[in-house]
């Protein structure tokens, strides 16, 4: 037999093979999905080989898709969407750095692309037009006075434009955030946070094709350290109103966006010392349950900061110390700080996660109240281990539940 037709089997082989089956609406598998969530970056404006973020979107399928990127600041405001589009099997891959520098992904579908350099067709891919995209894509470069406002948003300073804030403001010139990407039937300047973006009619689409992975990347101090994207399938008609789904704040709590929720209760192991002198820090995203937009520099917006329920901490011979606890009824006035953002990076043993014990396992339960109620939120946590200028290893802590079915102790640590 000849290589052409081995190649000829291998092509089928690859176009013909059966989507893999769907898991349960609420597993949290690390399968292709429709959206995916970077859930906390950092850019160094102030050293151009200081820490940065980087991440990559991949398309599962050899059908070609088209994604909507979001950023997002890191108490949850959009300042910026854009679309990328994925031949099948394509990978784009991004550095936040250069977003913030006023460069987007050079991609366009085959109408914007006709000798296909921007998006090449690959052997076993498909490429299409979306007309929707004309004018759209390639995306140009962003304007200075955008990039001034964008990374005043991210950096928690007033915006030039608005003269208001969407972020912290932590002493120091590093946009903070987290990137969400969705699937979508033409390209649009919306974000899930806008009216008719789910549902008839909107851009969001179920296409279970999306994977991929991201980097911290700090060549100055010799450091990285990365895991896989959060993978948040969509189930078409799996929800209905009531239940939690990941852009259920935005939905009003319709279930038209399709999408799994994330977990409420968390565990993860923590290191300080021995080879990881560098200690555990936990990287974390929260739904706060509501619609942030800029507000009044030097305030906060209604629910920040976001309530730390309860934590116990234990060592490697169950001896458990829970230092830090606050009911749904507790006094908001006085909150648990550890995680008070949207997304944000701790470090375990610092001021505002202390720790009790050198080598053990957190349970972290992070169902912080909705303004005005005690509706569960959801969220992630990923753990970096460190031995700074050496090696770290990161990869997601364990859920331990599903907002689908939360964990039943509101308060005290049930077993």
């Amino acid at each position: 037999m000849t290589k052409g037709y081995f190649a000829g089997l291998l092509a089928a082989a690859v176009l013909c093979a059966p989507a893999p089956a769907l898991a349960d609406k609420c597993s949290l598998d690390n399968a292709p999905a429709a959206t995916l969530l970077l859930p906390y970056f950092e850019v160094d404006f102030d050293h151009a080989d200081g820490l940065t973020t980087l991440f990559s979107v991949n398309n599962a399928s050899a059908t070609a898709v088209l994604t909507n990127v979001v950023v997002w600041t890191d108490l949850g405001a959009p300042t910026l969407s854009f679309p990328v589009y994925l031949t099948g099997y394509d990978v784009q891959t991004f550095n936040l750095r250069d977003l913030f520098n006023g460069v987007l992904p050079h991609t366009a579908t085959a109408g914007q692309d006709p000798r296909d350099t921007l998006s090449p067709r690959g052997r076993f891919s498909q490429d299409v037009n979306f007309a929707s995209c004309n004018g759209i894509l390639p995306s140009p470069p962003l304007p200075a006075t955008f990039l001034e406002h964008l990374r005043a948003l991210h950096t928690g300073k007033a915006s030039p434009m608005l003269g208001r804030c969407a972020g912290r403001d932590l002493g120091d010139r590093v946009a903070r955030g987290y990137v969400t990407v969705d699937t979508v039937s033409h390209c649009v300047s919306q974000t899930p946070a806008d009216p008719g973006y789910f549902g008839s009619g909107g851009a969001a689409t179920d296409q279970n094709v999306l994977w991929g992975d991201f980097i911290y990347l700090d060549p100055s101090n010799d450091y990285a350290d990365g895991e896989n994207l959060v993978r948040i399938e969509a189930f078409p008609g799996g929800f209905k109103p009531g239940e939690a789904t990941f852009y259920g704040r935005y939905v009003n709590g319709s279930g038209i966006d399709d999408r799994e929720p994330l977990a409420t209760t968390w565990a993860s192991r923590y290191v300080n010392g021995g080879a990881f002198a560098g200690g555990t820090d936990l990287v974390v995203w929260r739904d706060s349950g509501q619609t942030v937009k800029p507000f009044p520099c030097g305030t906060m917006p209604p629910g920040f900061p976001l309530v730390l329920v309860h934590e116990v901490t234990f060592d490697e011979e169950e001896q458990a110390l829970s230092p830090q606890m606050c009911e749904p009824q507790c006094e908001l006035n006085e909150p648990v700080q550890a995680f008070p953002a949207e997304a944000g990076r701790v470090h375990v043993g610092g001021p505002d996660l202390p720790l009790f014990f050198n080598f053990g396992w957190l349970f972290l339960n992070l169902k912080a109240p909705a303004p005005g109620g005690s509706v569960p939120r959801q969220a992630w946590v990923g753990t970096v281990m460190k031995a700074q200028g050496r090696f770290s290893a990161g990869f997601s802590a364990t859920p331990l539940d599903s907002a689908c079915d939360p964990w039943p102790g509101e308060g005290d640590f049930v077993p």
